[in-house]
């Protein structure tokens, strides 16, 4: 590491009239974040590692073949359940901010070492990504000791400057790394920082939110950080089910993420029942709640969108069919959700606990979060802790078998739109889906 760099580089692109009253209507000012116009220096990590994803997807094909479990592919870690918000919505409702005894670094290192060599996209999800300080650091072990190239941080943008902070690190640390920010938001201000309970009035979380785009944005193009990426990502919820179609078009017309998410409210193991009925007791009724008629409309209309070229829905990659594949990708898993939700026939089978992997802050291996924590069933492949870190001895254990056996047919599955643990992994192990994603993203501008 070294010190502030300050050179003579340009300016964030922010002379035009037009961007100069974009950000003043947004309330953007980007002078108070050192991080745009500055950063440390960090010394590269030396890596020759071959992190092309076509090699994971031939060795999970082969391991189909032959019946093999093959190292997973994409893995969601969760690297900590703190969180300084409380949304109604999240998954982790119960269990927020509970005493818990996260994995270490140290932990972690010793566990990504024996992950296997498919792992291609790591997820980072909790709570707040950011309140784990090793956040970086953990980053830099899985690009050290996985061929890892894709990383998706989900964070709710607390701390402006941190997450540019952060940025800097990555990015000249793991120079192959594709990294993107997911940055929680639920709508306008009102509605969001009335979501996003923090126990001070004066907090923004809205303006914070939207204070770290524009500064991701303006220091991609200041340090040249290619394949860096900010989504917005909303949670389609009934609290915001009535603000979503205006907020839907300030997404696309005003703040113009590089992509947007419109995830479902979906009903977590974790999740009190006050908070939402479960998927068949929703279906009993016959009809659709709001909120999920909400989900259908705009994500038809977001594909509408990002096919006519009116929202911009593409990934900074090297190769830009990459970023299109990507994307195609997104869509199709969208209308996966969409099918759940109508109870139609699904284009493809969970792949949990074979391509996609899950790990839990303190050790819990599964396919997926509602397998590794259920309170009724609990479907844990085992914790680390219990096998010295070696994440091979419970991906090809007893247990992980047995229950392996169930992903897609057990009570926890009813319903699921789980984009990261259940469709995401099993787009890539589908050969007519993953046509269907290459001919759909020939069509993506």
């Amino acid at each position: 590491m070294a010190t502030v760099f300050t050179d003579n580089l340009p300016q964030p692109n922010t002379s035009s009239s037009g961007t100069d009253e974009r950000l003043a209507r947004l309330g953007v000012d980007l002078s108070k974040y050192p991080a745009v116009y500055e950063r440390q220096t960090y010394e590269p990590i030396v890596s020759r590692t071959n992190r092309e994803i076509h090699w994971p997807i031939l060795r999970g094909f082969s391991a189909k073949l032959l019946k093999q479990v093959p190292d997973p592919v994409m893995l969601t870690h969760i690297v900590t359940t703190r969180c300084n918000y409380s949304c109604g919505f999240c998954s982790f409702a119960d269990t927020l901010n509970a005493k818990t005894n996260e994995l270490s670094l140290e932990e972690i290192e010793k566990t990504y070492a024996t992950i296997g060599k498919n792992l291609n996209v790591i997820v980072y999800s909790g709570g707040e990504t950011t309140l784990n300080r090793n956040l970086p650091e953990i980053i830099e072990a899985a690009y050290r000791l996985t061929p890892v190239k894709s990383v998706y941080i989900i964070s709710n943008a607390w701390k402006p400057d941190l997450l540019l902070q952060i940025t800097h690190r990555i990015k000249q640390r793991c120079p192959d790394l594709h990294l993107t920010w997911s940055l929680s938001i639920e709508g306008p201000k009102p509605v969001n920082n009335a979501t996003r309970y923090t126990k001070a009035n004066t907090w923004d979380a809205w303006q914070n939110t939207v204070d770290t785009l524009e500064g991701l944005k303006a220091i991609r193009e200041r340090f040249g950080y290619r394949e860096l990426d900010v989504q917005l990502c909303t949670v389609c919820s009934p609290g915001n089910v009535d603000v979503l179609d205006d907020w839907y078009t300030m997404v696309r017309d005003e703040l113009q993420p590089d992509k947007w998410n419109l995830n479902l409210m979906r009903r977590s193991v974790q999740m009190s029942d006050h908070q939402l009925a479960s998927f068949d007791a929703r279906r009993a009724s016959r009809q659709l709640e709001p909120f999920e008629e909400k989900y259908l409309q705009i994500t038809q209309q977001v594909r509408n969108d990002v096919l006519s070229g009116r929202l911009k829905f593409l990934y900074h990659t090297n190769n830009p069919q990459d970023g299109a594949l990507k994307s195609a990708v997104d869509l199709i898993s969208q209308e996966e959700n969409r099918r759940t939700v109508l109870e139609e026939p699904l284009q493809f089978c969970c792949r949990a606990g074979g391509f996609g992997a899950y790990i839990g802050s303190e050790g819990e291996v599964s396919g997926c979060e509602e397998f590794a924590h259920s309170p009724e069933a609990n479907k844990s492949f085992g914790n680390l802790r219990d096998v010295g870190y070696d994440f091979q001895a419970l991906w090809h254990g007893h247990k992980a078998e047995q229950y392996r056996q169930q992903v897609g047919s057990a009570q926890e599955c009813r319903g699921c739109t789980l984009e990261s643990q259940r469709n995401y992994p099993s787009i890539l192990l589908s050969f007519k889906t993953l046509l269907k994603a290459r001919q759909l993203a020939r069509q993506i501008h």
